[in-house]
């Protein structure tokens, strides 16, 4: 079962916010809040498992193992830089823009003082807001899942044992819902009046692309297999997680005993736009994103870049040789059923089949897209026939089995910029 969470107190003990006490959005201060806000979330009765099943990954001591990661930038910055295509995050992602279309929508000024109704009341243009605003920060945070959950998953490949795995199904839902929920609930917290804060929670981002996407610029019009707001290029985008050569995102650190954990969970975002000018490291944790910093986490991201100083950046060791001359993690393209990680992925060097290459219909601006048609037919074509089948098997074997770094390069890793 899961260990006792700490209480968070009650509410007469619980700091109020007022005008006068603005929350810092320093990372440090972020994470023990959203920590907070996940606690007070898990103690409702629907989270309780009769059989004291635990989702999610816990410290010693009981408290939820999540992390934040934020970074800032000019209002008017195009975040999907170099990023637009069918083959990486989709042509119409979700803007800086379009998140204050959403929130401006949602705060038009319909009544006068007087309580008389305004007819003519329009939500604010972007350019307006502008003028008071000088940066959005993007806030993610990341719930990890209960590395039992995927041990257990894991097990079950290595036995070729197809039943459900009924643990991660549970697992996944109750992490999702719990992140979700606080990440609301953050977003609520933080808000102040010289800030517009945006919670960008499943539904919220919903919502976000339904109102300023037309139907042709969303879906299969948007990409193969990208929602047109994808909280795992944010989650990387603020430096919390990183890719690996399976296109899930995890963070490698140091565990209480000095060793090297991998987290793998679900996440969530907040978009805040404020009246401070974004600037360079100012010790609070939050990272300037800048064009030549999303070109680094661009290349840091792509399997293809096999560059020396490149691959020392991330915790995926696929690029590495091991004692075989083959790459030295390749757990995950081995245990895919479909053969769609081993369409997708370069050789250990970065380079591309001939096969692939001959595929030219799958490049898109250079890159080779994911081969989410064999992905999902599988995939679908399964659950046809087994009402509760579900595939995660590069997840999990890549939670449990995969060959991490030394704790001396994941402390260079993680290390402030």
């Amino acid at each position: 079962g899961c260990p006792a969470a700490p209480s968070g107190g009650t509410f007469g003990e619980r700091e109020m916010i007022t005008e006068s006490k603005q929350v810092s959005l320093a990372v440090d201060g972020l994470q023990q809040r959203l920590a907070d806000k996940v606690a007070e979330v898990a103690r409702q009765p629907e989270h309780s498992w009769a059989d004291g099943f635990c989702s999610f990954m816990a410290e010693p001591d009981g408290r939820h193992v999540l992390r934040v990661g934020a970074t800032h930038c000019p209002p008017d910055m195009d975040i999907w830089q170099g990023l637009r295509s069918p083959a990486q995050v989709g042509m119409y992602p979700i803007g800086l823009e379009d998140i204050w279309m959403h929130y401006a929508a949602a705060n038009v000024r319909s009544t006068r003082a007087d309580g008389s109704p305004n007819p003519l009341a329009m939500p604010e243009p972007f350019a307006d807001a502008m003028e008071r605003f000088k940066r959005a920060v993007i806030i993610s945070g990341m719930l990890a899942m209960n590395p039992t959950v995927y041990e257990t998953y894991a097990g079950k490949i290595e036995r070729g044992d197809a039943d459900p795995p009924d643990d991660y199904c549970r697992a996944r839902g109750e992490v999702s819902k719990l992140i979700n929920k606080a990440v609301g609930r953050l977003a609520l917290s933080l808000m102040a009046p010289n800030r517009a804060v945006v919670p960008m929670t499943g539904d919220n981002a919903g919502k976000v692309i339904d109102g300023t996407r037309s139907a042709y610029t969303k879906g299969k019009y948007h990409g193969p297999c990208n929602n047109a707001y994808p909280q795992n290029s944010i989650a990387v985008m603020t430096g919390l997680l990183r890719f690996g050569v399976s296109r899930l995102p995890f963070r490698d650190e140091l565990g209480p005993d000095g060793q090297v954990r991998r987290l793998m969970g679900q996440y969530a975002s907040v978009v805040i736009f404020d009246d401070h000018s974004p600037a360079g490291d100012n010790g609070d944790g939050v990272t300037l994103l800048e064009p030549d910093r999303l070109g680094r986490m661009r290349r840091v991201n792509d399997y293809a870049d096999a560059a020396e100083d490149v691959v020392a950046d991330r915790y995926c060791t696929y690029n590495l040789r091991g004692a075989d001359g083959d790459g030295a993690c390749r757990k995950c393209i081995k245990v895919c059923p479909s053969g769609a990680l081993a369409h997708s992925s370069p050789d250990v060097d970065g380079a591309y089949s001939q096969k692939q290459l001959s595929q030219k219909h799958r490049f898109s601006g250079g890159t080779l897209d994911f081969d989410a048609g064999n992905c999902g037919r599988e995939r679908g074509q399964k659950a046809q026939l087994y009402a509760e089948y579900v595939c995660a098997r590069c997840e999990a074997i890549c939670a449990a089995r995969g060959i991490r770094k030394s704790p001396e390069e994941i402390a260079r890793i993680n290390a402030p910029a």
